[in-house]
């Protein structure tokens, strides 16, 4: 009985735990797990204070306060630097993706002509902001160092600076600022280069804010989300509410009044070029591309096979080749102004136009010929044909050609090109059959 009880307790000294050593085991395992002041250090919101310190060169204090783009983070915050004073602080926070934060200031609502303030922090934390003019969607067109906004120079010079995973640009700018805004995000992982030129940016959004008289009062968050990808229109997504808050450009002159954001965003897969009212189909890039289409692409050609091989069916096809061709150079005219109003002059996009205008050129071309034509009796009229022929026929390759090049430009699913080439690749078949059974008959 006595060897039956030393057991039990030899046994039970073995499975008691040691405290020591599960201590030592608890403070490692804490030490690993995210800490909840750092987490909290690394968000930011309007219900919190900005504490930046000497990293911004301006007070930073009483600032309006407003999400201006929820789905990427983007907070805002703006105001008078002193009551009765025509400086405006402006400082923009957004997480730290790798890529650069951008907010700009447009005259229309729109991306294009619009002078924005971007920055960027390098990977060895070296921060970068400039100011940038807007003047069209390739990265040349947005030369650095340009724009409309008289910002602040010297100490008080746009910054940039990286605290808690955020990135909070920070700028002063003279005189009453635009209240149309577009906020930007370029895409993780890619800064500008020596150059400065901005990498097309990943995602857009436009709103406005709304200026109250003195220094700014509160801010509410906008409501509505969605990202943009690429186009400069863009689609109301929500607004935040204050008090009493002025739209475009009004001044109320009431120091104790509460700020206004509105944001629009634009559309996915739109981005792209803007979608107002319409959707995201009939954004501006977008119609110039149907009309091209319908035009260039279906009109015109169509209207070269009715005159190659319906002249049996005489006088039917020659009303039905002078409507085709007049209503396609109609609408592909209208195609060229619409793509003009994109405001892109820029590398590739100007070969686009000048090959536009080429086609253009040459449906001005056979209109004069055709108010020309000789009777069929006389031998200018062989000369005539030989010309009217092979003039039609360059300008509808070129078209066509033009077409796919303007596809590939616009950055748009290959679907579209994919669509179009099937048509053209059954017409050619079609004309190829047809042009046999002439042939042969």
């Amino acid at each position: 009985m006595a060897r039956i009880t030393r057991a039990a307790r030899h046994l039970t000294h073995q499975c008691t735990p040691r405290p020591l050593p599960v201590l030592v085991a608890l403070c490692l395992v804490s030490s690993y797990l995210p800490s909840p002041v750092s987490s909290q250090s690394a968000a930011d919101s309007c219900s919190n204070g900005l504490s930046l310190g000497s990293l911004v060169p301006f007070n930073t204090t009483g600032l309006t306060c407003f999400q201006a783009w929820p789905s990427q983070d983007f907070i805002l915050r703006f105001g008078k630097a002193a009551s009765g004073s025509n400086l405006w602080s402006f400082v923009l926070s957004a997480p730290d993706n790798g890529g650069y934060i951008s907010v700009g200031f447009s005259p229309t609502g729109r991306m294009v002509g619009s002078s924005a303030v971007a920055g960027w922090v390098t990977a060895a934390g070296a921060g970068s902001a400039r100011q940038y003019y807007l003047g069209g969607t390739s990265s040349r067109s947005c030369p650095p160092d340009q724009g409309k906004l008289a910002l602040a120079r010297g100490a008080a010079a746009p910054t940039i600076v990286s605290k808690g995973s955020r990135l909070y640009l920070a700028f002063q700018l003279a005189g009453q600022p635009l209240t149309d805004v577009v906020y930007a995000v370029g895409p993780s992982g890619s800064l500008p280069g020596s150059n400065g030129l901005l990498p097309q940016h990943q995602g857009m959004a436009s709103g406005t804010i709304s200026l109250s008289g003195g220094s700014s009062g509160g801010g509410s968050p906008a409501t509505g989300g969605g990202d943009g990808d690429g186009d400069d229109d863009g689609e109301e997504g929500g607004e935040g509410k204050g008090k009493k808050s002025k739209r475009a450009g009004e001044d109320s002159g009431d120091d104790d009044d509460e700020g206004k954001g509105e944001r629009r965003t634009s559309p996915a897969s739109a981005s792209s070029s803007g979608a107002s009212g319409g959707g995201a189909f009939l954004s501006t890039k977008r119609r110039h591309g149907v009309l091209a289409v319908v035009g260039w692409g279906v009109l015109v050609p169509a209207g070269v096979a009715l005159a190659r091989f319906f002249k049996r069916l005489d006088p039917f096809w020659f009303y039905a080749h002078v409507a085709a061709q007049g209503l396609g150079s109609v609408v592909g005219v209208l195609a060229v102004v619409a793509g003009f109003r994109l405001d892109d002059d820029e590398g590739p996009v100007a070969a686009h136009k000048a090959i536009g205008v080429v086609v253009v050129v040459g449906a001005a071309l056979q209109a004069m010929a055709l108010l020309a034509r000789p009777t069929k009796e006389t031998k200018a009229r062989r000369y005539w044909n030989w010309y009217h022929h092979n003039v039609g026929r360059a300008a509808v390759a070129l078209g066509v050609a033009n077409i796919f090049y303007g596809l590939s430009l616009a950055s748009e699913r290959q679907e579209w090109s994919y669509v179009y080439g099937v048509f053209v690749g059954i017409f050619a078949v079609v004309f190829l059959v047809l042009e046999e059974w002439r042939r042969r008959h």
